[in-house]
């Protein structure tokens, strides 16, 4: 009999893994594997959201330097000299661009010949070679009435419903925090002026 129970053993330990053993090492696997995901995502968001801190302190740094020396502030946009939040104002890239829907691809930047001249003239130089978020900078004189420059973001950021009677600025930074794509719905914006440097957020979990 003892030598009986002895074989089942051994036939028990060479048959291998259970079915149930085998769905319970699938289940934990695939919990670990949802936590990794969860954990690298939130760490992403925290990378961008740290690239967006960092560019719009400098931006607004280079805009007061070059308003002690120029009396105005400088736009830091790409191509139309139209004061709009169209996505072609952004860069380095579009927010709607089909590849700006990757949370995990950065955007190249060119070196500095190719950067829109206006980051040059004020001096501003991206300390990497690559950009999750995508920026633009109005700015403009005083103006006698008016918010300025009427659109989305700087209606809410200058908040200047009357006249303005110093020069402004808003700075805005566009990161994708949720693989959607879409501008402005479903793209995370931060934003700074040239009266607070304080970072204010739109569409903050979408």
């Amino acid at each position: 009999m003892k030598t009986l129970a002895i074989n089942k053993e051994r036939s028990r330990s060479e048959a291998g893994f259970s079915l149930v053993e085998l769905i319970v090492v699938v289940v934990i696997i695939g919990i670990l594997a949802t936590m990794a995901n969860y954990g690298y995502g939130k760490w992403i968001g925290r990378a961008r959201r740290a690239e967006a801190v960092a560019l719009l302190a400098e931006m607004s740094a280079k805009e007061q330097v070059y308003l002690m020396e120029f009396g105005a502030y400088l736009p830091l946009r790409v191509g139309a000299v139209a004061l709009d939040e169209s996505p072609a104002a952004f860069y380095p890239m579009s927010p709607d661009n089909a590849a700006f829907e990757s949370r995990r691809t950065a955007t190249s930047i060119a070196n500095g010949a190719g950067w829109p001249v206006s980051w040059r003239n004020v001096g501003l130089r991206p300390r990497t070679a690559q950009l999750y978020c995508t920026y633009l900078l109005n700015a403009g004189p005083a103006v006698v009435a008016g918010t300025p420059p009427g659109t989305f973001y700087g209606d809410r950021l200058l908040n200047q419903p009357g006249a303005t009677t110093r020069p402004w600025f808003y700075a805005l930074a566009a990161c994708n925090f949720s693989g959607a794509a879409g501008m402005p719905n479903n793209v995370h914006v931060m934003g700074v002026t040239a009266d607070s440097p304080v970072i204010r957020e739109f569409n903050e979990g979408q």
